[in-house]
């Protein structure tokens, strides 16, 4: 269920990615967005049923930094997830740790797996 016009309830696997994307080719710069940016926490694991949790973000090149928000902090220091972005063999970008979680067999939610983001959303899942 996608809530209109709230950050609440919208769900990180309603993205909508260009599918005609090269998967060697997602590492240019051109089609990861760059610099200091807000964004927001999608809590996957309370289903919509939580605000989502705006978060600064810095991207370089394929690293982000997610930082903590000062005003609502999650616990867990300053940096909430850093890593490299990645385009899943899905389709959807993600946060990963290393180059192989382009084949993770699960991503999102709270599986375990890589960290789904959404560029024209500006939503990450977050469990």
């Amino acid at each position: 269920m996608i809530f209109i016009g709230t950050s609440m309830g919208k769900r990180a696997d309603n993205y909508d990615f260009p599918e005609k994307q090269n998967l060697k080719n997602d590492l240019k710069t051109d089609t990861i967005p760059q610099g200091k940016m807000t964004y927001e926490l999608y809590f996957a694991e309370f289903d919509g049923r939580m605000e989502n949790l705006t978060v600064e973000i810095a991207i370089t090149g394929n690293k982000i930094i997610v930082y903590n928000n000062e005003k609502k902090p999650l616990t867990g220091g300053k940096i909430i997830i850093e890593g490299i972005l990645i385009k899943h063999k899905s389709g959807k970008w993600i946060i990963g740790e290393t180059e192989t979680d382009r084949n993770a067999e699960d991503i999102g939610g709270c599986s375990g797996g890589p960290t789904p983001i959404d560029f024209q959303t500006k939503i990450i899942e977050w469990c």
